[in-house]
C-alpha cells in the first residue's frame, strides 16, 4: 500500500517499518454481466498506538475514483472509529492547503448535522432554552438550543480545538456567562447551510460497521488526532501535513 501511494503522493517518502500501522481498505462493489466485482478505490492508515494521538496517518483515493466523495467517506470512517473509542480526534498539524480544505468540509457537515439534531444522541442532550439571551448579536429570544463545546466534541468525535475553529468559521460561536457556547435556532443553521453550501448527505452508516473481535474500542475519553489528507467532492488527494516526514505522514 505504501509503495502504491508513492506513485501518487509526492511527499510519500517512508514506506518501511509499517508494522505499527493499521490499514483500512475501501472497495466498490459492481456487477458486470452477472459477475460481481470489487474495485480497489483507496485507503487510509492509522498508527496502532500514537504518542501524538493521531488517528489517521495517510489517505489515498486512486485517480479514476476522485471527485466522487470517497475521500470524505474515508475521513468520516476515521471519525466513526474515533467515536467508537469514546474519544475525540483531529488532523496532524500543520495541514496542507488541500488537507485543510478536506477537513474543513467534513467538520462543517458533521457539526451542523449535530446542531440540527440529526443524531439521536444530539436530540437527547440538547438543552432547550426558553429565556431571552439579551445582548446576543443574532437577537434570538426563545427556543434556542444550547450546546457546550465539550458536548459537541463528544458527539462528533472532533477534538475541541477543531470544533472551536469550525464554529467560529461559521459565525456560530458565542461567549456567555464566562464560557464559549453554541446557541442557535434552526433558522440560523439553515441560513448557514445555504450560505456555505454545506452538503448534509450521509456517506456512511455506522450501524453497518463490523469490527474485528480483537479490536479494542474501549479507550478512555482522551483526545486523539485525526491526520488529514483526502479531499472532498471536488478534489482528489491531499497531503495530511505540509512537509511531514513521519511514517504514513502524508496523503
Amino acid at each position: 500500500m505504501c509503495l502504491l501511494s508513492k506513485l501518487f503522493l509526492d511527499q510519500k517518502t517512508i514506506y518501511y517499518d509499517i508494522g505499527n500501522f493499521l490499514f483500512y481498505i475501501l472497495l466498490v462493489k459492481s456487477t458486470d454481466n452477472g459477475e460481481t466485482r470489487y474495485s480497489f478505490v483507496g485507503y487510509f492508515s492509522k498508527e496502532k498506538t500514537s504518542v501524538e494521538r493521531n488517528n489517521l496517518a495517510c489517505i489515498l483515493v486512486l485517480p479514476p475514483f476522485r471527485g466522487q466523495s470517497y475521500g470524505q467517506l474515508l475521513i468520516e470512517l476515521s471519525y466513526e472509529l474515533t467515536k467508537l473509542e469514546r474519544t475525540t480526534g483531529g488532523p496532524e498539524q500543520p495541514l496542507s492547503s488541500q488537507g485543510f480544505h478536506s477537513y474543513r468540509s467534513y467538520w462543517r457537515r458533521a457539526i451542523v448535522q449535530t446542531l440540527l439534531g440529526e443524531s439521536l444522541s444530539a436530540n437527547i442532550h440538547v438543552l432547550q432554552n426558553e429565556c431571552a439571551l439579551k445582548g446576543h448579536k443574532h437577537g434570538w429570544e426563545h427556543g434556542q438550543r444550547i450546546f457546550s463545546l465539550s458536548r459537541l466534541a463528544l458527539l462528533t468525535g472532533i477534538r475541541i480545538e477543531d470544533v472551536l475553529f469550525t464554529l467560529d468559521d461559521l459565525g456560530l460561536l458565542e461567549f456567555w456567562l464566562g464560557r464559549h457556547i453554541v446557541c442557535v435556532a434552526d433558522e440560523t443553521l439553515r441560513k448557514v447551510i445555504a450560505e456555505h453550501r454545506i452538503n448534509l448527505a450521509l456517506r456512511s452508516d455506522p450501524n453497518g460497521m463490523l469490527l474485528d473481535k480483537g479490536q479494542d474500542c474501549s479507550a478512555p475519553d482522551e483526545a486523539m488526532d485525526v491526520c488529514d489528507s483526502q479531499s472532498d467532492d471536488s478534489s482528489s488527494n491531499a497531503d495530511t501535513s505540509s512537509g511531514s516526514d513521519s511514517p504514513e505522514g502524508s496523503d
